[in-house]
């Protein structure tokens, strides 16, 4: 193995839990050293840190994979698969997140569970280069019968990798019908939405149970229904689906008519022009937008879209109803994402933070590492002036 030598900045970020090791932190690499390249890591003094992976072309040029000297193959990855199942506390049936990638000390991969088939994605350089080891260990480990590699996401050009899907084992069903707390969910496997559906709402879909009874719920950025069908069935009197995918809003009736769930409208639009255009106000909103701050240069951008979203809502929530609102990204701050629903209710509401939601248990936080603690999450009540 390979030795890479790192600064002190970096050997006290390890030391306090961290996995990531900048560009700048590294003080001498071998030459000619391939990208994905599994390496040990040392400090200035030559005394090991950890075996991690290396790649010059990303501005994280090494990411840990253990604080020790170990062999990285498929015995390790099994191991940490079966650490993952443990945290969580369940075996391998079921459908959820089986690793979150840095909160289970597995930067860069991703695997999702849909019963019979496992979605993994590879997000880094190291993670594509040990892809063998990867879906030999969640073969042994997982037993399904389908491994799918959604191998898609935007971030691995920045690895500089091409991006691809391919069954790397099995016989794939494009739609699997999964079970979710107490709904099914058809699921697309090989182009819905990250790798098919967003587990980490799991817990916060089930919050519907105390607030949608008899109520109008509209339900933007809808996807293929997750808050809305769980608000019909703990007894929403009408729910408005809205969305600007006609596949995404296509699944979504199919998972109504698959629970036998009736009262939704399925709506084909963009939500702010949906809110600007509203007519009839509703008890219960909920706000589940894509990450509108991809990097912190973007942060004010996305506070002004967050804002703009916000105001909107409250002009269309009923005078005592409810605002269920995310943010998935991790440079919005806690404190800052109350900020912006206080700025958008100036003048002319009364917002009462009734809950503060996270990420479900199966992306758990590892507070040594800020970064994964990105989901962020009110339950408001607005009393309009």
């Amino acid at each position: 193995m390979e030795q890479v030598q790192v600064d002190k900045s970096a050997e006290e970020s390890i030391i306090a839990g961290h996995l990531w090791i900048f560009s700048n932190q590294v003080r001498s690499r071998p030459a000619g050293l391939p990208d994905g390249e599994v390496v040990e890591v040392t400090n200035e003094l030559g005394r090991p840190l950890g075996t991690g992976y290396y790649n010059a072309k990303s501005l994280i040029a090494i990411r840990l994979l253990s604080r020790g000297k170990v062999a990285v193959n498929e015995r390790f990855f099994a191991g940490r698969i079966e650490e993952a199942l443990k945290l969580r506390a369940r075996g391998p049936a079921g459908s959820f997140r089986v690793v979150n990638s840095e909160s289970d000390f597995l930067p860069g991969l991703v695997v999702d569970k849909y019963e019979g088939q496992v979605v993994v994605q590879l997000l880094t350089a190291g993670m594509e280069r040990l892809k063998g080891h990867i879906i030999a260990a969640v073969r042994m480990v997982l037993s399904p019968r389908a491994v799918v590699l959604r191998n898609d996401s935007p971030s691995r050009k920045e690895e500089g990798l091409p991006c691809y899907v391919e069954a790397a084992h099995g016989s794939v069903d494009r739609e699997a019908v999964i079970r979710v707390g107490p709904l099914r969910f058809l699921v697309d496997v090989l182009s819905g939405h990250k790798t098919g559906f967003y587990f980490d709402q799991g817990e916060n879909r089930l919050l519907m149970r105390e607030f949608s009874a008899g109520k109008h719920v509209l339900d933007l950025f809808c996807y293929t229904g997750g808050f809305g069908l769980h608000a019909l069935y703990f007894g929403a009197r009408a729910v408005t689906f809205v969305d600007t995918s006609a596949q995404a809003l296509d699944l979504c009736r199919e998972n109504a008519r698959l629970n036998g769930l009736a009262g939704g409208a399925f709506v084909r639009a963009d939500a702010f022009t949906f809110l600007k255009e509203a007519t009839e106000e509703y008890e219960v909103i909920v706000l589940d937008p894509p990450s509108f701050i991809k990097s912190k240069k973007k942060l004010r951008e996305g506070e002004k879209g967050y804002i703009d979203l916000h105001k909107k809502a409250l002009k269309d929530l009923s005078r005592e109803g409810h605002l269920f609102t995310f943010s998935c990204s991790y440079h919005m701050k806690r404190s800052r994402f109350r900020d912006m629903v206080r700025i958008a209710a100036y003048g002319h509401a009364d917002v009462y933070l009734i809950r503060e939601l996270a990420q479900a248990s199966d992306h758990p936080v590892l507070l040594t590492i800020p970064e994964t603690d990105y989901l962020k999450g009110l339950i408001v009540r607005v009393n309009k002036r």
